[in-house]
């Protein structure tokens, strides 16, 4: 029996695909003299921006981290937004008795920040950020530590996400995996081995009971 649903954040709830696109492309200008195309740029959504950023460069990674987080903090709530739907889709699950729960590679603090921007915080029942875990995603770690916070089992949680990254997490962790085909990466999504698939936020409500347990 599902009991929560985990949500990617990223390319799942707020749209921040051209903030992040714009804060990699200031960083590779700034640090490489050189831009990085959008296609690559989108092959790394998911990632930690640490991991990333060292796999670039080792010697400039924390100058390229550095330069990405002065940019997209400076022009992180003119830029983002919440998908159309998703304020209906965590209600509803909330409402129905469920409890949610946000798993990002993200810190937390701006994961937060992104979601009171639009009322969304009060859906939320926990974040779990770059901070929460010494191992990130495709990892399993973020969504086991979700698992214990909130007292349930892998079987009675589903997660929401748009990337390889989100799938190689949830299969590893033994959560059933949703595709989000509204995000940044439709290609991916629609081709992941995943448990379902939906095309708007609001179509979660058919995969889960129509009220559930509270935990």
């Amino acid at each position: 029996m599902i009991k929560v649903v985990l949500w990617d954040l990223d390319g799942t709830i707020l749209d921040t695909t051209d903030l992040i696109l714009a804060s990699y492309k200031h960083a590779f200008e700034k640090v490489f003299g050189r831009l990085i195309d959008d296609k690559e740029a989108l092959a790394n959504f998911g990632r930690t921006l640490k991991d990333v950023m060292f796999t670039y460069s080792k010697e400039k990674g924390e100058e390229l981290i550095e330069a990405y987080r002065d940019f997209n903090h400076k022009r992180h709530d003119g830029m983002i937004r919440p998908y159309p739907g998703i304020l209906d889709a965590l209600a509803n699950v909330k409402r129905r008795g469920f409890g949610q729960a946000v798993v990002t590679s993200k810190t937390e603090w701006l994961a937060k920040r992104g979601l009171e921007l639009f009322g969304l915080q009060g859906h939320i029942d926990d974040i779990i950020g770059f901070e929460s875990t010494n191992l990130h995603k495709p990892n399993p770690d973020p969504i086991l530590e979700a698992l214990k916070r909130l007292k349930i089992e892998p079987e009675e949680a589903i997660f929401v996400g748009d990337s390889a990254a989100d799938e190689g997490c949830a299969k590893a962790a033994g959560v059933p995996f949703v595709s989000a085909l509204w995000g940044p990466n439709p290609e991916f999504a629609a081709a992941a081995d995943s448990w379902q698939k939906i095309v708007d936020p609001r179509d979660i409500l058919h995969l889960i009971q129509k009220r559930g347990p509270r935990i």
